[in-house]
Formats: C-alpha cells, sequence, structure tokens
C-alpha cells in the first residue's frame, strides 16, 4: 500500500448504540461491506518515544490477515489526518519478534469490533471497542478535509445522533483510562 493522508473524524456515540446505528444505516440502503475483529498491538521504541513524537507503530490483526502500520504525528487540527504507511505481513508472531529484537517492545493492544459501510467517497467504521464504548470513525476517501467536516456535519444531521468529536486515538484513550484508573488506586 503507498503512503497516504488518512483523513478521518472519531466520533464517541452517546445515546445509541452501534446495533441501532447499523440498522439505520442498513434501512437507508447504505453498502454494507462486513463486520471484522481487529487486535492491534502498539509498540514503542527505547530509542524514540512514539507518546511524546505523536507517531505509532502496531501490528493489526484483522481476522485471518495482518499488517504493520506506522501513523505519523497528526498534521491537522480539526480532523485526525497523518502520514500513514501499512504492509501486509504473512505472520504477525514472526514480525513482532523481529521488532523486538530491534528493541521495539509491546505497550498495549486494542480490541474491537468493526462494521464497515462505504457511501460514495467515505467510509463510515462502526466500532465496539473493548474498555472503551462505542465510536464512529468517518473517513475521506480521496477527500479534502472541507468534504469530509461537511460530510460528518451531515450525517449527524440525518442520522440525528448525539456525537462528542474525539482527536485522540483508541490507544490514546485508553493510555489515559489506565494512567487515570493507576492514579486513583494510589
Amino acid at each position: 500500500m503507498p503512503d497516504v493522508i488518512e483523513r478521518e473524524v472519531k466520533l464517541k456515540l452517546k445515546g445509541i448504540s452501534i446495533e441501532e446505528l447499523k440498522n439505520k444505516l442498513l434501512n437507508d440502503q447504505m453498502k454494507y461491506v462486513g463486520v471484522e475483529k481487529q487486535t492491534d498491538i502498539y509498540l514503542n521504541s527505547k530509542f524514540r518515544n512514539f507518546k511524546e513524537t505523536d507517531e505509532a507503530l502496531r501490528i493489526r490483526k484483522v481476522n485471518d490477515t495482518a499488517e504493520i502500520t506506522y501513523k505519523g504525528p497528526k498534521i491537522s487540527s480539526k480532523s485526525k489526518s497523518r502520514e500513514e504507511i501499512t504492509v501486509v505481513i504473512n505472520d504477525e508472531n514472526a514480525m513482532l519478534k523481529i521488532l523486538q529484537k530491534l528493541d521495539f517492545y509491546p505497550v498495549y493492544s486494542v480490541s474491537k469490533e468493526r462494521h464497515t459501510f462505504i457511501d460514495n467517497n467515505f467510509n463510515i467504521c462502526l466500532d465496539k471497542v473493548e474498555g472503551l464504548g462505542d465510536f464512529i470513525e468517518i473517513e475521506g476517501i480521496n477527500s479534502d478535509e472541507n468534504r469530509l467536516l461537511q460530510y460528518i456535519n451531515d450525517f449527524i444531521k440525518k442520522y440525528n445522533i448525539n456525537v462528542e468529536v474525539e482527536r485522540k486515538s483508541y490507544l490514546e484513550l485508553l493510555v489515559e483510562k489506565n494512567e487515570s484508573a493507576n492514579s486513583n488506586s494510589n
């Protein structure tokens, strides 16, 4: 996969479940791609702290396939836009061993169930994230940021849903939640 600028907006669902929204999209004849079980293993390095540089390196297992992805720092304050480089791998366990030999180490795992829909030039992902709840990620396919933001506003109005824009990644949200829980238990 070539280098791309990923342009997406993450929305925390409030007052409606993933199942209810999924049914609304299906009733509206939106193209349903399917459901995936995704497990992400995020890595860090003793040479470069990705939390400080706003980068990410992950191995993602999707059903029976796997890939490794580098995500660069965010490049927008309005959406979660960033450079993304992804390579399909045959053996995630061997890839993890190689990375560990190079002083990368696993720091977090994120698991989610993802239902994906396509509406013209937009991917709509309904995510049930373990430990975090229900989210929508809307990604523009070859779309500029303004078109993406307009589509999202129209989507929220059309489906009459209550959401909160979330600029943090699932990894950042999990780290924040765990750090908060650890500080409250001390």
